[in-house]
């Protein structure tokens, strides 16, 4: 074998090296963008779940919103309840505030008599 043979079969042996390596590089790059594919359809579904527990939260949420708003009004009618009980209570002390005053004058007139 002379030297144009061997350095011919060196540079067919080089070109042979570089499509190997350029065809594991795109099966490398295959497997890579199936790999970032798979991934992003897992953070999709991934979110997808994110979203319908989030909009279960909601929900709960506003349901106890809700039901807060009914024992505020409630609180209100109770409160409501105490001021005119208050007031009742004010307008019978001074009933009976009027009454004993009668009655201490009744008192007073019939000591002088």
């Amino acid at each position: 074998m002379d030297i144009k043979e061997a350095g011919l079969e060196f540079g067919v042996k080089i070109q042979n090296a570089l499509i190997q390596i350029r065809a594991d590089q795109q099966e490398l790059a295959q497997d890579l963008t199936e790999r970032i594919n798979g991934v992003g359809n897992q953070v999709k579904r991934l979110e997808g779940k994110c979203d319908a527990k989030f909009a279960e939260i909601d929900k709960r949420f506003e349901a106890v919103d809700k039901r807060f708003e009914a024992v505020d009004k409630r609180f209100d009618a109770i409160d409501d309840r105490f001021d005119k009980v208050d007031d009742r209570f004010d307008t019978m002390q001074d009933t009976q505030t009027t009454m004993m005053h009668i009655l201490v004058g009744i008192q007073r007139k019939l000591d002088a008599d």
